[in-house]
Formats: C-alpha cells, sequence, structure tokens
C-alpha cells in the first residue's frame, strides 16, 4: 500500500484537528509507486505539465469539509474510504483533469452494497507534491451534496 505505516494515523490527526476548527499542518503521508508516477508523469507531460516527485501530502481543510460536513460520513469511515482507495491493486486514472487512484475491486459498504473507492489528487498547490483532495466512495448509494445531512452513525 502506498501509504506510509503512519498515514491514516496522520490523516486522522488532520481531519479530527479541521473538526475542532484548528488548522493543520500539511503532512507526507504515502508515495506512488515506481509504476503509478511514470503513468502519471506521461500524462502530465503529454498535457505540457510539470512532472511530480512520488511524495503524497495531505491537508484535510477541503476533504473534512466535503466528506464529514456536506456528506454523511464519519472520519472514521473516511479512513476505511481512503486505505480501500489505496490498496495495492489500485489503478491510476488520468483522463480527468486531476489525478484519480481507484481501488478496482469493489469492498462492502456500509449498507451492503458493492463500493468502488478512489481518491482524487490536487497537483498543482503544493508542487512537486500530489496532495489528496477528496475521496469518492462509487457506488455507495448515500446522498450526497444539498441531500446530505450530515454524519451517520455506523
Amino acid at each position: 500500500m502506498p501509504l506510509y505505516a503512519d498515514g491514516l494515523r496522520k490523516i486522522r490527526r488532520n481531519l479530527e484537528q479541521v473538526q475542532a476548527g484548528e488548522r493543520p499542518r500539511v503532512v507526507k503521508i504515502g508515495f506512488f509507486t515506481p509504476e503509478q508516477i511514470a503513468q502519471i508523469n506521461k500524462a502530465r507531460t503529454a498535457s505540457k505539465f510539470l512532472e511530480l516527485d512520488s511524495v503524497i501530502v495531505f491537508h484535510g481543510s477541503h476533504l473534512y469539509k466535503s466528506r464529514c460536513v456536506n456528506n454523511p460520513y464519519t472520519i472514521d469511515q473516511v479512513l476505511e474510504q481512503i486505505q480501500s482507495a489505496f490498496s495495492e491493486n489500485s489503478v491510476v486514472d488520468t483522463s480527468r483533469p486531476s489525478i484519480v487512484l481507484r481501488n478496482p475491486n469493489p469492498r462492502t459498504g456500509y449498507e451492503g452494497r458493492l463500493v468502488k473507492d478512489e481518491v482524487i489528487f490536487e497537483c498543482t498547490g503544493r508542487y512537486p507534491h500530489a496532495e489528496l483532495h477528496s475521496v469518492i466512495p462509487r457506488g455507495d448509494g448515500r446522498p450526497k451534496g444539498e441531500n446530505a445531512k450530515g454524519p451517520l452513525e455506523e
């Protein structure tokens, strides 16, 4: 898994800091594999962007707001989604404007549905590092955006 051994702990700490109204520091949480970073940089070069290094960083403000405030997820659920998306089987999708890392193997989600988790990276604000910007649990059947009511208990 391309998360550092303490990557999930650092992500949790940052999300909890945001939850408490604090401003977390940007932390290094993991890395792209050599194959992943080669694929990413090939696509970036073709689009006339500078290459990234393999280090992935995390801040957490956007992710907390989008997944724990605007959508019905707890921090534990978000961590589960991130861990799944960072699976050793995950593949890079460079076909979208942002870089996406997707686990092609579904996991059983909170309501028994098969979910394919993906993480979205922002690649300009923390250059030359990619920043874990958001996570999306595709297929979980949960309401999104304005239809969401805030965190649900597991």
